[in-house]
C-alpha cells in the first residue's frame, strides 16, 4: 500500500513530511525499547514531541503508525538491495548468500523493530510484495554472477527468500540474536540452492 494510503492525510509541506517522520522514528524507537504491545499514540505522540492531535491528523491509529513505519523500512531495505544487486557478483553460492545477507543485517541491526513488526504484520500482502522483490533480486544476482542458470524456475528463489526468513524470525524475533541459528539456516539454503544448480 502506498503513503497514501496508509496515511490519513499525505504531508504537503516539508514540516508535516518532517512531524510524519519523527513520528515513524519514534514509533520504532519505542518498539525496540519496549515491545510492540507496549506502544501507544499517546507514548508515540511523546516520543516524537508532537502532540497527539497531530498524530491523529496522519494516522487513524497505533496500527497504521506501525503498518507505515514497517513499509518504509521495506521499501528502504528493497531499494538498497536492488541498487546493490546490479553491480555486485558473487563467486559461489555460499558468497551470494553472504552478499544478499549483509545487506539485510546491516538493515536488522540498525531497525530491530523492524524485525518485530515484520513476522507480526497484519498486512501479509505488503510482506509478500516484499519478499516477491527479494527473490528477483537474489535470483538476479545468483543468475548474473552465473551460479545458477538462467532458466531457473523463479519459485527456487521464493523458497530460497522463505527458508531465508525463517532463519530471521528464529534468529532475530527475541533477544539476544542467535549467531548460531543464522549459521545453520545459511547451510540450508546453501544446500537447497546447490541442487538447482542443473
Amino acid at each position: 500500500m502506498t503513503e497514501a494510503g496508509r496515511l490519513r492525510r499525505a504531508p504537503v509541506q516539508s514540516r508535516s513530511r518532517e512531524r510524519v517522520e519523527r513520528i515513524l522514528d519514534a514509533a520504532g524507537e519505542l518498539v525496540c525499547d519496549n515491545g510492540i504491545d507496549a506502544v501507544t499514540t499517546r507514548a508515540i505522540a511523546e516520543r516524537a514531541a508532537v502532540p497527539v492531535a497531530t498524530l491523529y491528523q496522519f494516522f487513524a491509529n497505533r496500527e497504521a503508525v506501525l503498518q507505515q513505519m514497517l513499509e518504509r523500512d521495506m521499501e528502504r531495505i528493497d531499494r538498497r538491495i536492488a541498487e546493490d544487486i546490479q553491480t555486485l557478483r558473487a563467486a559461489s553460492i555460499a558468497d551470494a548468500i553472504a552478499v544478499f545477507a549483509t545487506v539485510h543485517r546491516t538493515h536488522f541491526l540498525r531497525h530491530l523493530e523492524f524485525v518485530s513488526l515484520y513476522f507480526a504484520a497484519a498486512d501479509r500482502e505488503l510482506v509478500r510484495t516484499h519478499q516477491r522483490r527479494c527473490a528477483q533480486s537474489f535470483g538476479h544476482l545468483l543468475i548474473t554472477s552465473g551460479l545458477l542458470p538462467a532458466h531457473t524456475d523463479h519459485r527456487v528463489f521464493a523458497v530460497a527468500i522463505a527458508i531465508a526468513e525463517g532463519t530471521i524470525e528464529q534468529a532475530y524475533r527475541n533477544a539476544p540474536r542467535n549467531e548460531w541459528i543464522v549459521s545453520q539456516g545459511r547451510l540450508v539454503l546453501q544446500l537447497y540452492l546447490e541442487a538447482h544448480r542443473g
